[in-house]
């Protein structure tokens, strides 16, 4: 969900009109003709839950909404909540997500289940486990969650200026008079579906976690009153419960890769989000947080030497659900030119052969 600035992420470019989602994917057209070779795959699942439904959906989770700090709540809803307590402030942010749902058009529904059947031969053949795995969509008003792609729970919820650019794709598309072989927007729908996945298949992304990209899951998440208050919850990857050991890239220590806000009256969502790499030491009572004058001994992820270089690519490093969605929509895609020549992509396709069949 979450795109820390100065990183050039496919969200970024998203929202620059879909850039780099709906690039020509390279080796796809290849893919679809094996897997209708193999048989033509069923037709995907595909759902769009109206208002009432969406709301309901959003308003169930409130362990995901327990988990905010007040200044994350501020940055959401665009207001400091003055003399508001946590409490009641958590509410209220689970309020605004509710009023933010709004219905999808017949046409907005017709681009994107247009999306969805385009990619099911790709998937088909090679991850079917995506293929066999349905797709729920709810859509927000661009505020809410800062007009960021994500998902909760088994939706893949959308911000209302993104479905429109999938709307206006398929409009080109038309007048044009043909179709590109896999659909624009495909990469950022994949991604998306990783994360429901990820949820839902937890086990099956664990040895990608640890044994491809080299984290660490800690048994408790080590936490400081600081940490609580500033940490940002993403979405798609809320369990902040991953170390990663520094001797990996030549360093030193482990660090614990998370995205924080700082002390501003109002923080902007996601202008101000800062990716740290907050250190991390052992002893007999196990992890905690190295702190310095009070707060997380940290410095900015994009600083630490050699990290973004140990993972395929260099975007949304901050958490490893990320880091796998990231990689898996362009290993399955094939969307990116020598793919199998960057680094940890052998061991993502060995471990795809179990994991995504």
């Amino acid at each position: 969900m979450i795109d820390p600035p100065n990183r050039a992420t496919r969200r970024l470019l998203l929202r620059q009109g879909l850039g780099l989602a709906g690039a020509a994917l390279l080796g796809a057209p290849a893919l679809a003709r094996a897997a209708a070779d193999a048989g033509a795959p069923a037709l995907p699942q595909v759902a769009f839950l109206a208002p009432e439904a969406a709301a309901t959906a959003l308003a169930q989770e409130d362990d995901y909404y327990a988990r905010m700090g007040l200044q994350e709540i501020r940055a959401r809803v665009r207001a400091a909540l003055p003399d508001v307590s946590l409490a009641d402030a958590r509410i209220a942010v689970r309020d605004d997500d509710v009023a933010a749902v709004r219905p999808f058009s017949d046409e907005a529904r017709a681009a994107l289940r247009d999306v969805v059947e385009r990619l099911q031969p790709i998937l088909a053949a090679r991850a079917p486990l995506y293929a066999r795995t349905p797709w729920s969509f709810i859509q927000l008003d661009d505020r809410a969650e800062g007009g960021l792609p994500h998902t909760r729970g088994p939706h893949i919820v959308l911000p209302r200026e993104t479905v429109d650019h999938f709307v206006a794709v398929r409009r080109e598309a038309a007048e044009a008079g043909k179709q590109p072989d896999v659909p624009r927007g495909g990469n950022l729908l994949v991604h998306e579906q990783t994360h429901v996945l990820e949820r839902l298949y937890p086990e099956r992304f664990e040895p990608l976690i640890t044994k491809v990209f080299g984290f660490t899951r800690l048994a408790v998440a080590p936490i400081t009153p600081w940490l609580s208050a500033h940490r940002v919850v993403n979405p798609d990857g809320p369990d902040v419960v991953w170390a990663f050991n520094l001797e990996r890239i030549g360093g030193d220590g482990w660090i614990l890769p998370d995205v924080v806000l700082p002390d501003v009256p109002l923080p902007r969502m996601p202008g101000d989000f800062q990716a740290v790499a907050i250190e991390l030491a052992r002893d007999a009572d196990g992890w905690r947080i190295v702190e310095e004058h009070g707060e997380p001994k940290r410095q900015p992820l994009d600083k630490l030497p050699s990290y973004d270089g140990w993972f395929p690519f260099p975007d949304e490093d901050f958490h490893p659900n990320e880091i796998a969605a990231v990689t898996l929509s362009h290993w399955i895609l094939k969307d990116v030119p020598n793919l199998a020549a960057l680094p940890k992509m052998a061991d993502v396709g060995a471990w795809a052969a179990l994991g995504l069949r």
